[in-house]
């Protein structure tokens, strides 16, 4: 724009006399794309504000030369919006230029709309803007919706017909970007339908964003149903930019089928196929994985008569990809080897074929290929320089095959390539990053070298200041560095070097923990080279308990801290503390995981007595468990450790009610896809036999035995020998308590009732039906509840099954099969038994006093005598009965009586009438002081005392000493020395 120069020496220069609108206009431009915003901001007013001076004061104040100073304006204030709301490019972004930090507050909603009212008004009249000027506003605002209700703005401000499809199509493409993925489509379409009723009717570009925005937010059916409106439309030409968002997003996600589908549709529509399209197709080929079909379209591009579908270098790299995607070594190795050898023309591996061999290959082979590359510096062409991403994938193939091989001369030459690795990219200088370091660290773990693995750590320090970056990703390699470390110093017991890590580096520096952080630290504890520290529970759980005081609240989620808190509740409950241990479980933030549950309803088990009511409790609460599966949500493992606390302390219905409650449905089981599901308990085995084991204590034989026929109907669990051992002990217990209320009311049994130790010789034959070797337990207690019942018969019988099944029967099993022939009045069997065991002097079986006593009781009812008392006699001289104590009498004296409380009374007078007979015997006639019988007072009888009667009875009326009970103590009788010396006088038949 011209301007009469009228300025005299005293007025200031005019920036407008030294440059045009047009310049100005590029110079604004220029500015924004340097970042240099604040300069631009004051070029702008600066150079606007001389306009609107010189359109003033102009004698020449017509309407032309009015229209022209608002369009430069106009044009300059476009500019300096559009500059605003452009992103600033990342180099400027991570400039610590102060005058760069700046201007992230230019692009902003609140800014833009001020500048466009500065335009508007800012000059005495109004400028209206342009759709360029409301394009590059709406440009600025990233949230669609934002810029959905600018827009509404816009078009009652300045009018319906002002809106172009221009600024419709900012608006649309807002929706298209990343952040409304998931649900910017709805809006897209709804704008699209609006622009179709109301005008500006969409164009090319319009649908192309909505597309985008459907095809990027999964919505590729609605995408496709689009598309197909459009072809059916007239007045929209088909072209290679509708299916370039579709073709895009396929590719990305890896939908090959759809991808080819659409080329052929693209084919229909006369459009020209470019090698471009049938790139994007092998790149969904790639990410699918098809890297054989991969080759095959590759083979067909190569023999291609049309010059627009041969393959270029992008076409060969994205099936290198596949190949090395897929793990196929040979065949990237090959097409490589095809590409180098000069095969296709003008195509030559480039360093991204490079990298992306090496991504697949062998260490050594990586390591051959970078030397290759350092040497085309030797070339005139075709230099291929190693990049940090070449030596980042050499370095991961190394930690892969490191973790794959188990030979550890082999993981050390791997380690060894790795460091070579390393090396080649110090003398590139190469800025290694952190994700480099944390690939080196980690095989230096997995080769069990903590030295490397912290002096690794301590070079990523001094060389790099990752840790003080704002990007997530790498603070999270920088993190995984150090649980790299933490990991292989935990391998060396270096427990103290780990927790100093944790402690006064990551958490200074604010770096994420993960699981593996805290798996370590644990693992570290466990294998310190302490043993102070290795075996104390308690000393471990005071340093996890530092480690916990100090984890942010993201790190108390199972997800990432659970390892520490499966072990400090362990290693609580193994001290007994039931408190500690929930206290930690209580400081885990949001919904448990297995293990966790597991460890703490564990601790509600160990503990004595148990903690049962707080399992059930647990268990109700944390019915939702993370990683668990099935409609109870509640893990095998930990259900069953709840039902053991239950059983424990004998509360066997909540147990079975929490299996009923939590256990998977079996057809839910019997549906699952995979075997180890199917075939897994409700519960574990120990489980159930914890609550048989409770109905056998609370004489629940019945609930015993139907939880033993159920177990694998309903619990989807086989028995096993523990499993009917505590059934047949039920038996045993019941058989023994009706015989005890039998004998208390002088009921006789019914024959035709059911009898338990009926039940228990069932349960030892369903035993061998289901191949399953009872234990001299199972026995034992199948005999006890014989002997209880008085079969004799069917007892020795169980004892002649146990020989030929190889078991030797133990004196339990023994004493009760005696028993069983004193109850029958089978004698002569009870006495070849005591003889057999008295027979096996190299077994360790030795006769007791149960097998005496059974026995005299036996030879009693029979009225063996003589043979009854010399049983008796070698019982003494064997020494495994012994009567006599010393006890302190009425007037405190310490005199040795006859303890007979323990004694059956068959037994007891045996003992008595030996000694009184023994007296007869003896050269000294006198008797000083009364001789006491300790017979007890009956409180162990069923019923009322049998000792004390019988053995008054004995002394009385069959040998005839004047016997009475002592007054101050009932559980004695007293016979004087008196009445003794009497006794002796009046039977001695020889002096």
């Amino acid at each position: 724009m011209e301007t009469k120069d009228d300025t005299n020496n005293n007025s200031p220069q005019l920036i407008t006399s030294r440059i045009t609108p047009r310049d100005a206009s590029s110079l604004i431009r220029l500015l924004g794309r340097h970042g240099a915003l604040t300069s631009m901001l004051v070029f702008l007013r600066r150079f606007c504000h001389d306009i609107h001076e010189i359109n003033i004061a102009s004698s020449d104040s017509s309407t032309s030369r009015s229209e022209e100073a608002e369009e430069a304006i106009l044009y300059a204030y476009t500019a300096a919006i559009a500059a605003c709301s452009k992103p600033l490019p990342s180099s400027l972004l991570s400039s610590k230029d102060p005058n760069q930090i700046g201007n992230s507050q230019y692009r902003s909603k609140a800014f833009l709309l001020q500048l466009l009212e500065e335009m508007e008004n800012g000059f005495g009249t109004r400028i209206l803007p342009n759709s360029y000027t409301l394009s590059a506003v709406l440009i600025g605002i990233d949230d669609g919706l934002n810029a959905l209700n600018l827009l509404e703005t816009f078009v009652e401000r300045y009018g319906k017909d002002a809106i172009t499809v221009q600024v419709y199509n900012v608006v649309l493409a807002s929706f298209s970007g990343e952040k409304y993925n998931s649900n910017g489509w709805h809006h897209a379409i709804s704008l699209l339908q609006r622009m179709k009723r109301h005008g500006p009717q969409p164009n090319e570009q319009s649908f192309s964003y909505v597309l985008q925005s459907c095809a990027g937010s999964g919505q590729l059916k609605v995408a496709l149903s689009l598309l197909d409106e459009v072809r059916q439309s007239s007045s929209m030409e088909m072209t290679s930019k509708l299916y370039l968002p579709l073709l895009k997003v396929c590719a990305k996600a890896g939908h090959s089928d759809v991808l080819w589908s659409l080329i052929n549709t693209m084919k229909d529509d006369c459009i020209q196929i470019t090698t471009m399209q049938l790139n994007l197709y092998l790149q969904s080929l790639a990410k699918a994985g098809l890297h054989i079909k991969a080759l095959g379209v590759l083979r067909g591009m190569i023999k291609q008569s049309d010059p627009m579908q041969l393959p270029d270098l992008i076409s060969f790299n994205t099936v290198l990809s596949a190949c090395a995607n897929s793990n196929d070594y040979e065949a990237a190795q090959a097409l490589f080897d095809q590409m180098k050898g000069e095969v296709f023309d003008n195509i030559r591996p480039d360093v991204v074929s490079f990298n992306t061999l090496i991504s697949c290959a062998p260490p050594q082979v990586g390591l051959d290929l970078i030397y290759e590359m350092r040497l085309t510096r030797r070339n005139r062409e075709g230099v291929v320089v190693p990049t940090g991403v070449t030596f980042v994938n050499s370095i991961k193939q190394c930690r892969e095959y490191v973790k794959e091989e188990i030979d550890p001369d082999i993981r050390n030459d791997i380690f060894e390539i790795a460091l070579s690795v390393l090396g080649l990219a110090r003398n590139e200088k190469i800025n290694l990053n952190t994700f480099v370091y944390s690939a080196a660290i980690w095989i230096a773990e997995a080769v069990g070298d903590s030295s490397v693995a912290l002096q690794l750590l301590q070079e990523l320090n001094r060389d790099t200041q990752e840790s003080s970056s704002d990007d997530d990703r790498l603070r999270s390699a920088y993190g995984a560095c150090y649980d790299g470390v933490i990991s292989a110093l935990s391998k060396d017991g270096l427990y103290r070097e780990a927790l100093a890590l944790y402690h006064y580096e990551m958490q200074p520096l604010k770096l994420p923990s993960t699981r593996n952080t805290y798996k370590s630290i644990v693992h570290a504890l466990d294998n310190a080279n302490d043993e102070e520290v290795k075996k104390s529970q308690s000393k471990k759980a005071a340093l996890l308990e530092g480690v916990l005081s100090r984890m942010t609240t993201s790190a108390k989620s199972v997800e990432v801290g659970g390892p520490l808190f499966e072990a400090l509740i362990k290693l609580h409950g193994e001290e007994g503390s039931f408190k500690a241990a929930k206290m930690a479980f209580d400081s885990i933030i949001g919904p448990c995981d297995e293990p966790c549950l597991s460890a703490i309803l564990r601790v509600c088990s160990l503990t004595t007595p148990t903690h049962w009511k707080e399992a059930v409790l647990l268990t109700h609460s944390s019915d939702v468990v993370w990683g668990a599966r099935g409609p109870g949500m509640i893990p095998t493992r930990a259900l069953s450790y709840a039902v053991i606390a239950c059983a424990k302390s004998d509360q066997w219905k909540e147990a079975l009610n929490l299996i009923d409650l939590y256990g998977i449905d079996l057809k839910y089981r019997r549906a699952a896809a995979n075997l180890e599901s199917r075939q897994r308990g409700l519960v574990s085995i120990t489980a159930i036999n914890s609550v048989i084991r409770a109905c056998s204590r609370d004489l629940r034989p019945d609930v015993a035995v139907q939880i033993l026929n159920d177990m694998q109907t309903k619990y989807n669990i086989s028995p096993n020998e523990t499993t009917y051992r505590l059934a047949i002990i039920a038996c045993n217990h019941a058989e023994h308590r009706e015989r005890r209320q039998r004998r208390n009311t002088s009921d006789a049994s019914n024959p035709l009732e059911f009898q338990w130790w009926e039940c228990s010789l069932s349960l030892l034959r369903r035993m061998r039906e289901d191949e399953i070797r009872p234990s001299v337990q199972a026995y034992s207690s199948a005999v006890s509840s014989l002997e209880a019942a008085g079969q004799w018969q069917r007892a020795i019988g169980v004892l002649q099954s146990m020989r030929e099944d190889g078991e030797i029967p133990n004196l339990y099993c023994l004493n009760a099969a005696i028993a069983a022939c004193e109850k029958g009045g089978a004698w002569v069997e009870a006495l070849e038994l005591y003889e057999s065991i008295r027979s096996q002097r190299k077994s360790t079986i030795r006769t007791n006093f149960i097998t005496v006593n059974s026995l005299l009781i036996a030879l009693e009812k029979a009225g063996q005598v003589e043979l009854a008392e010399s049983i008796y006699q070698e019982a003494m001289r064997d020494k495994i009965i012994s009567p006599w104590v010393r006890r302190y009498d009425n007037d405190g004296t310490l005199r040795r009586m006859m303890d007979l409380h323990k004694f059956s009374a068959p037994m007891a007078k045996i003992a008595v009438r030996g000694y009184l007979e023994s007296l007869l015997t003896r050269k000294k006639k006198v008797i000083r002081g009364d001789t006491i019988f300790i017979v007890g007072k009956g409180k162990g009888s069923e019923g009322k005392p049998v000792l004390l009667p019988t053995i008054l009875e004995l002394l009385r009326e069959e040998i005839g000493v004047d016997a009475r009970v002592d007054k101050n103590n009932v559980g004695r009788i007293r016979v004087s020395g008196a009445s003794v010396h009497e006794f002796i006088e009046s039977k001695r038949w020889k002096e």
